[in-house]
């Protein structure tokens, strides 16, 4: 907690981050303490376990292989994260550390079910937490179900104590309630839940070959066991506002294998019941917060419940805040390696970070992704809400408004993307306002559903339909820039020493033959 200087009105914060390399510079954790939240949630990749072993040239074409971390290398890896000077600062200011792990700090590069130590994987990273011992999140992690859980802030509560335990938030399904325990609803209408899924324990592996391109309805990411728990502790709570971590993005369905960059819209029947559990009734302001991706994005589906699409709409949004990136991402160098201090990134590195912030560029502009939020800018042109520098999250909370606001901030503190949204219109209380959809659109979309797909609600990109085609067409463009953009630092020199050696050789004849003439 924290007064706003413009206002001296209170100014209530939960921060975010993802993708975080342990053997490179950290730089956010300042900046995330003087922002004074109070919690800090990880949205996966807190340390980067894998690794890619050396290219095999015994086989054509030559393969890439990534190396699964093992229990003992996960541990060593915690451990340096815990050392960061910043880090240690920021646990030793009582900020709650909570989170969700993704692929790398599970162990594997796109990691599944098939990963050999899970159960390893989940116990070291609920230790790295520092989740209690017989925390029910703790517990599941110990039996194997994996890494997901709840804790609920009541803002209306001192300083420092803001966090309510798992007993009296009465949210966990898991939790043990006795008899004579204080009642779950003590908590007050300035109360936000957190809400942290694993994706990776029970995750149906992506498929390859041509089937890799297309849905998967029989994919998921959850399991049955943590989908039964998600929607009884979503019945449970009675928080103001909900938010819904997950390591890789939910609204996205922008490539299309799996494989190459990880969304729920590649598992549609999955992605639909989450929908579904999320905009349930009594669901109070249901927010989703996600990484992965090494970049920032606001991106929004608004939904309309399926008995009434063919009558009168009422819409709700769904949005999303998308911040990936503490240590790389795609528009910037990586931060320099923790043990090389006088470390100059080379000319190939800050290439390479050239050529992967065009290549999303021309992704955001020439593809059709329309869940991707725009908002005016100063000259009154929508900008796309997204932004490929280093990145952490926030989500503010202003309980006289009723409003939170939802934002990213870069390595020098400055907002980069960011969005007010309304408590009411979340909650399903008043409807969203100034829609890009019709009506039609959500009949339309009706129809298109797969027969498998149960859908209470019916949900699409904000500003319109997907369109394939147009994604299509924006990838096989991007596609072109990337293989010109490419080669450049090798073609670039070898026409220059062709051209240095065609001037030089008639000149160095001329020479020649004069002095012959002579």
């Amino acid at each position: 907690m924290v007064l706003s200087t413009s206002t001296n009105r209170r100014v209530d914060r939960i921060a975010f981050g993802s993708c975080n390399r342990q053997d490179r510079q950290n730089n956010f954790w300042p900046i995330i303490e003087a922002r004074k939240p109070v919690a800090f949630i990880w949205g996966g990749d807190a340390i980067y376990a894998d690794y890619k072993a050396p290219t095999d040239w015994s086989s054509f074409p030559p393969t890439k292989q990534h190396i699964c971390g093992t229990p003992a290398r996960l541990e060593e890896l915690y451990q340096k994260q815990l050392s960061n000077p910043g880090y240690q600062h920021l646990i030793e200011s009582n900020v709650t550390i909570f989170g969700a792990f993704d692929d790398h700090d599970y162990g594997c590069d796109n990691g599944d079910a098939t990963y050999a130590y899970r159960r390893e994987s989940a116990v070291a990273f609920v230790n790295f937490l520092g989740e209690p011992y017989e925390s029910a999140m703790s517990r599941r992690a110990r039996a194997g179900a994996g890494v997901y859980g709840v804790k609920l802030f009541d803002f209306a509560r001192p300083s420092g104590k803001t966090e309510v335990h798992e007993v009296e938030a009465g949210i966990d399904p898991d939790v043990m309630y006795l008899a004579g325990e204080i009642p779950f609803d003590t908590y007050s209408n300035q109360s936000v839940a957190v809400f942290v899924l694993d994706i990776r324990s029970h995750k149906t592996p992506w498929k390859t070959g041509s089937a890799a391109y297309l849905p998967d309805y029989e994919g998921d990411f959850l399991g049955e066991q943590q989908w039964q728990w998600l929607e009884a502790a979503l019945r449970r709570s009675q928080a103001s506002v909900n938010v819904i971590l997950s390591g890789v993005q939910v609204h996205s369905n922008k490539f299309p294998d799996g494989n190459i960059a990880e969304a729920w819209g590649k598992y549609p029947k999955a992605q639909q019941r989450l929908f579904n559990a999320l905009l349930q009734e009594g669901v109070q302001a249901p927010v989703l917060v996600s990484g992965d991706v090494h970049m920032t994005q606001l991106s929004k589906k608004d939904c309309a419940r399926r008995d009434s699409v063919d009558r009168h709409i009422s819409l709700r949004p769904l949005i999303e805040m998308t911040t990936s990136g503490m240590t790389h991402s795609w528009g910037t160098v990586p931060s320099r390696p923790l043990d090389e201090p006088d470390y100059q990134s080379s000319l190939f590195v800050r290439y390479k970070a050239q050529v992967g912030s065009l290549l999303m560029h021309a992704l955001h502009n020439l593809c059709s992704w329309k869940d991707v939020m725009t908002f005016p800018n100063s000259k009154g042109k929508d900008e796309f809400q997204y932004s490929l520098e280093k990145n952490v999250g926030e989500l503010e909370f202003d309980w006289d408004d009723r409003t939170i606001i939802m934002r990213t901030l870069g390595e020098d503190s400055v907002p980069l993307v960011q969005a007010k949204l309304e408590m009411d219109t979340l909650s399903g209380h008043t409807s969203t306002r100034n829609s890009f959809l019709s009506k039609k659109d959500f009949i339309e979309e009706t129809k298109a559903m797969h027969p498998s797909i149960h859908s209470d609600w019916v949900c699409i990109n904000y500003r319109g339909r997907e369109n394939n085609l147009a994604n299509m067409a924006g990838h096989v463009a991007t596609g072109f820039v990337l293989v010109t953009l490419t080669p450049l630092p090798c073609i670039v020199p070898f026409f220059c020493i062709i051209l240095a050696l065609f001037y030089r050789g008639p000149s160095r004849y001329r020479r020649q033959s004069k002095l012959l003439i002579q």
